[in-house]
């Protein structure tokens, strides 16, 4: 229904406008009146008009000084000014105001009919552009969730230096020359409403830190960060000065919204893209040293007073060759280099032995995690001894190795199957990977992930194999049009089919259709 407002002091004109409209437009069209500009202000506020027709010359605020006033809160309103003054001034003053329509009164019915249905087309055409550009913002933000999903897996797979920093930067839309991170740690026995306060954390990451803040995705009770910043340097001793009242707050925020703790770790900030991954788990290794009956619930890395640094650099690239080999699904190379990184820690403390074990099957399972691979809540390895956390590791790795093909066994090929019987069901509608996905209760990335390894194609290669079949189909039916086909199979604007027709099948639509003499 659209909304009407008629401003004009005379009484007998307010009236005959609002005559005019209501025999011509019915239960179509509601309609407000004022008499001056005043109540025009106040009335536009409550009433939320899409069209107002104005009368210039009023006592008091004057029709352009209100469509002055309205347009600084309602910018969209169309206006269409009325005056019995023939004159370019004041058609030049509301102008000014980005106002089109200006009639003489006393309006003429079909003068008014069509400034109605122009304004009306106008108003049409922009809520489809909004919408469109809604559609497109909520792909976009699904993209660059996914992009994230990826750097983070990268980073936690020591597989960053694929891309230059630069080109990450470009991909994501900010600079990731300095970055360090930060772990939360919820309660578990507030399972419940976890999720909740995990997007809570997620919305004051984004809005309240200073830089650029990149969510990961939640790990049972952990939940890891990157942030960056241009105003940091590599190892930069400032960052426990800067976020420290920005951790204050958000603590206290939390603890007012929850009634809660939340535990907080924070590694070192590094300037190569390749160091991150050491960033992850210094946070990872200051989150866990606290507790939630603590005063306070946030840590910084600190290297020279913690006595159990969480790794040295053979150490690390060891740690990077076991998750790896988890990862790619050699469980053999996985527990031969299993052998060799606990025989590098060997010595240490029986506590610092069981932690650094601990965190390396937190990171892999993460990283399993992050490829769609969904297993159980980790479980920590609790031992006495170096030996005995030993022969707990070997276990843990034997069990993780049968979950995971249990996992593969139930979710791969079939699965894969049923997302493509999906796409030919649904090929025809604006489909996304998220949808897909969802269909066959898998992540996006590991749908995206089986389509790469078991196709050798993207899942978007695949639709769009799918409905340009379609169309070549279609097009041997000499009554359908080509843009019928077009939106037959998929697609919103017929040049941009035209222009992926042509790239897969070599010859443009209808350069196609005339080789079948169609």
């Amino acid at each position: 229904m659209l909304r009407i407002m008629v401003v004009d002091d005379e009484q007998l004109e307010r009236e005959a406008v609002e005559l005019m409209i209501k025999r011509e437009y019915g239960d179509h069209v509601t309609i407000q009146k004022a008499k001056n500009g005043r109540e025009a202000i106040e009335f536009a506020e409550k009433f939320q008009p899409e069209i107002v027709f104005m009368d210039i010359k009023m006592p008091g605020i004057d029709g352009v000084e209100a469509v002055k006033t309205i347009k600084r809160n309602q910018p969209d309103i169309k206006f269409i000014m009325l005056s019995a003054f023939d004159t370019f001034d004041y058609a030049r003053e509301v102008m000014k105001q980005g106002v089109k329509e200006y009639l003489l009164k006393p309006g003429r019915k079909q003068e008014i009919f069509s400034a109605i249905t122009r304004i009306s087309a106008e108003i049409e055409n922009e809520r489809v552009e909004a919408e469109k550009q809604d559609h497109v913002q909520a792909q976009l933000t699904k993209a660059v969730h996914l992009l994230e999903g990826e750097w983070m897996n990268a980073i936690l797979m020591d597989h960053v230096t694929e891309f230059s920093p630069s080109e990450w930067s470009e991909l994501l839309g900010f600079q990731t020359t300095v970055g360090y991170a930060v772990i939360f740690k919820f309660p578990e026995e507030r399972k419940a409403i976890v999720n909740e306060m995990v997007q809570w954390v997620k919305e004051k990451m984004k809005s309240n830190v200073p830089g650029e803040a990149m969510i990961g995705v939640r790990d049972d009770r952990y939940l890891p960060c990157f942030l960056f910043s241009e105003d940091l340097l590599e190892k930069d001793k400032r960052l426990k000065a800067k976020l420290q009242p920005t951790l204050r707050q958000l603590l206290h925020e939390f603890y007012q919204d929850f009634q809660e703790v939340v535990c907080i770790g924070v590694g070192r900030p590094y300037q190569e893209a390749d160091q991150f991954v050491e960033s992850y788990r210094e946070a990872l290794h200051a989150v866990n040293t606290l507790d939630f009956q603590r005063e306070v619930t946030y840590a910084f890395y600190q290297e020279s007073k913690t006595p159990n640094a969480p790794r040295q650099s053979g150490t690390q690239e060891q740690e990077s060759i076991v998750i790896n080999a988890i990862n790619n699904g050699d469980f053999t190379k996985a527990m031969q280099e299993l052998e060799v990184y606990l025989g590098m820690i060997s010595g240490e403390q029986p506590a610092i032995f069981v932690q650094k074990v601990n965190e390396l099957f937190l990171v892999a399972e993460r990283i399993l995690q992050n490829n769609g691979i969904f297993l159980t809540s980790y479980k920590y390895i609790q031992a006495e001894s170096e030996n005995e956390a030993r022969n707990l590791a070997r276990a843990k790795l034997r069990k993780l190795n049968e979950s995971v093909q249990t996992w593969r066994s139930l979710h791969g090929g079939d699965r894969l199957e049923q997302v493509k019987q999906y796409i030919h069901t649904h090929f025809h509608e604006q489909l996304t990977l998220e949808e897909a996905a969802d269909h066959v209760d898998l992540s996006p990335y590991y749908v995206s992930k089986l389509f790469k390894d078991k196709s050798g194609m993207t899942f978007i290669d695949y639709v769009t194999e799918v409905r340009i079949t379609a169309a070549k189909r279609e097009m041997l039916d000499p009554s359908k049009s080509l843009k019928e086909i077009c939106f037959n199979v998929g697609y919103k604007d017929p040049n941009y089919f035209s222009r992926v027709f042509k790239r897969k099948a070599g010859f443009s639509p209808s350069q196609y259709r005339e080789q079948f003499h169609v």
